[in-house]
């Protein structure tokens, strides 16, 4: 499932960044990668030591909104890791 939903964007934007200068026109190109996320579906399954590492949509989508922020200019081409605890 993702190569079908993320696999044809992924090889598209590879090929075509090359061509672009993106740091010039303001883009940032960053990713959150959360380690795992607590939701009531994933609640279940995760002991409570893996519960307390991890993270919960909301924290996630605050770090979303600090890298598209103003304050995270300087932020371009990191991978940045999300978890709990």
């Amino acid at each position: 499932m993702i190569d079908v939903n993320l696999g044809a964007a992924l090889w598209l934007t590879q090929a075509v960044v090359p061509y672009l200068e993106l740091r010039p026109l303001g883009i940032r190109v960053n990713a959150v990668a959360p380690q795992l996320l607590d939701t009531a579906l994933t609640r279940p399954y995760l002991s409570p030591e893996l519960l307390a590492q991890a993270v919960t949509p909301a924290a996630v989508a605050d770090l979303i909104v600090y890298l598209v922020s103003g304050a995270a200019a300087p932020v371009s081409g990191a991978i940045v890791p999300a978890h709990g605890g």
